[in-house]
């Protein structure tokens, strides 16, 4: 078979995995506290002296022949989405570089967000749905933020987030953290990371009291995907596409006419 069809078709699986992180953008346009995908992908070499230096590019020999492209994994990029406001006074944006900290009610497993669609359940506790999950929103002890009467609508949290309720006396502080490493952060669903870190290690820090980003209660931060960016991907990624395919077809024409006059000869 014909090297350069493996290369097309190479090249043709790595746009189509490049067109799905691309969707998948698209598909969280609205989901708060989404961060944009980028899909890595990086040159194939045939040989291993080219990583090693031994052989430079540019030579016209057999090692001189490229492996194509291929698809490394996906990039994802951390930068704030905008802040809108809402009407909600649970939903809490964090304007500024840090995380919030929150527990898997299933498992008891900590996890950061910055998606701040929080609400007051029942009990009086800060909570966040995310697919079948329930999270509950963390303070800088650890313990859940809870409003000791749940229904009570005589609070308010302030932008340094203190959580302060009327008549009762009782403040509470919203952990605002920093990851010691962001390429140790994995996604989990679309707006949750989980730390990929030893078990006896913590993977973040607290943010010093100065150093704290605000909170702004009744807003939230929205996707970090820009539609326009993300359409110009899609359609630069599906003509890439279509070029490797067209290549593949044109390929295997040209080799079924060399088979086709080698029997004409024989």
């Amino acid at each position: 078979m014909s090297y350069g069809l493996y290369i097309s078709s190479e090249g043709a699986m790595s746009q189509e995995y490049r067109m799905q992180t691309i969707a998948n953008n698209i598909a969280n346009l609205e989901t708060p506290g989404f961060k944009r995908e980028v899909a890595l992908q990086m040159a194939r070499h045939t040989v291993s002296v080219y990583p090693l230096g031994e052989v430079p590019f540019g030579t016209g020999l057999m090692t001189d022949i490229g492996g194509g492209v291929h698809t490394i994994g996906t990039h994802t990029e951390f930068k704030q989405g905008p802040i809108m406001a809402t009407e909600m006074n649970s939903d809490l944006a964090i304007n500024g570089d840090a995380w919030f900290v929150v527990r898997d009610v299933a498992n008891g497993e900590e996890f950061l967000t910055r998606a701040g669609n929080f609400q007051v359940d029942r009990d009086g506790v800060f909570v966040s749905e995310w697919g079948r999950s329930r999270f509950q929103l963390l303070d800088t002890e650890g313990e859940p933020i809870t409003l000791p009467v749940p229904d009570s609508n005589t609070w308010h949290i302030t932008d340094d987030g203190v959580l302060h309720e009327f008549g009762v006396g009782r403040v509470q502080q919203i952990a605002l953290v920093q990851p010691d490493d962001l390429k140790t952060m994995v996604k989990i669903g679309e707006n949750v990371y989980r730390l990929d870190v030893p078990d006896d290690e913590l993977g973040y820090f607290d943010i010093p009291e100065p150093m704290r980003p605000q909170i702004r209660s009744g807003h939230l931060e929205m996707s970090a995907v820009n539609p326009s960016t993300e359409m110009i991907e899609m359609i630069i990624a599906s003509r890439a596409v279509e070029t490797n395919v067209k290549m593949m077809h044109a390929q295997d024409e040209a080799t079924g006419s060399l088979i086709n006059r080698v029997l004409r000869v024989g």
